[in-house]
């Protein structure tokens, strides 16, 4: 679903005019992404990645420019950093459209296995072990893109939740994410949509952690809750095994605190509401894609599965 925004290599090259990268020789569509259309621009021999936005406005994607250029100055290996047009901006503007430039990097998305588990949860565990500086208040909230507890909750009493989302939210929270409401979590720079299609891997190693749109400032836990939920999965089920293996690798790096560790099922359960309502907000009540209206169910049923392995085989 990467290509909404039909591009020829007129507009492409226009486009790449702004960069002054050269003549274009190859334009080639990408099978990836949601928000945006994704092609693969050759140019005097180098490979760009060219994004066109499809739904999101200019200061959503320059939020999201900005937080690249931010994890590249603290030299975080595994972020793309987009490059910046001959007017020194980092979101270009052509015609109606506007999207970004960044390098290509050869790799494909991981299938599911203890070592990509293990791999992708070192490298989230990498973005939240960030040392940062003052720049970080500059960085939009989560909240602006995603969804956390207190936005979940509220949407479940909100007359546009649909009852299915209601009534599984109720029997799996039953104490209404109170814990994670009240709880001073630690916090920073979090991904969330780390999924392990938004990764790309190359001989079994993590290359890159791809598409920051719900990038921003948030709670750990919940991003490790997101990432677990779209990674340690074997045709759909979330499978305890594959979530040791994440847990090994991000404790490599970042051991959790004990109360993350006490919540950790529930953030896992917390992460596929998350990624249900963000469906939700843009398949159904926005009709971005009408064949995806009901695509939410998916992550339902995979937190209503996992909620029936944790009575057989308890996390911790």
């Amino acid at each position: 679903m990467g290509d909404y925004t039909k591009l020829n290599k007129i507009d492409a090259q226009a486009i790449a005019d702004l960069y002054e990268i050269g003549p274009i020789s190859d334009l080639m569509p990408l099978s990836l992404g949601i928000s945006n259309s994704n092609y693969r621009v050759e140019a005097k021999g180098k490979s760009y990645l060219l994004k066109v936005s499809n739904d999101k406005g200019q200061q959503e994607l320059n939020q999201e420019m900005s937080l690249l250029l931010y994890l590249a100055e603290l030299e975080f290996p595994y972020s793309l950093t987009p490059y910046k047009t001959i007017n020194n901006d980092v979101v270009y503007q052509y015609v109606e459209k506007f999207g970004a430039l960044f390098p290509f990097l050869d790799g494909i998305p991981p299938g599911p296995s203890d070592i990509a588990c293990e791999e992708i949860g070192r490298g989230l565990a990498s973005l939240h072990s960030l040392q940062h500086t003052d720049k970080l208040n500059m960085i939009r909230d989560h909240e602006v893109v995603g969804f956390g507890a207190k936005e979940v909750f509220h949407f479940t009493r909100s007359s546009q939740c649909p009852s299915d989302f209601k009534e599984l939210f109720d029997l799996m929270f039953p104490h209404q994410l109170t814990w994670f409401q009240e709880h001073n979590w630690e916090r920073g720079i979090i991904h969330g949509d780390l999924y392990s299609d938004n990764t790309l891997f190359k001989n079994e190693k993590l290359q890159a952690l791809l598409d920051f749109e719900q990038a921003g400032r948030g709670e750990y836990i919940l991003d490790i809750g997101i990432s677990i939920s779209g990674t340690c999965l074997e045709k759909g089920r979330l499978i305890p095994p594959l979530i040791t293996s994440f847990l090994r690798g991000y404790e490599s790096v970042r051991p959790l605190p004990r109360e993350e560790k006490l919540h950790l099922a529930d953030s896992i359960a917390l992460g596929l509401f998350s990624i249900s309502l963000w469906r939700i907000k843009r398949f159904k009540e926005k009709n971005l894609n009408p064949l995806m209206a009901e695509s939410y169910r998916e992550l339902l049923l995979r937190a209503e599965l996992f909620n029936q392995t944790l009575k057989v085989e308890p996390l911790i």
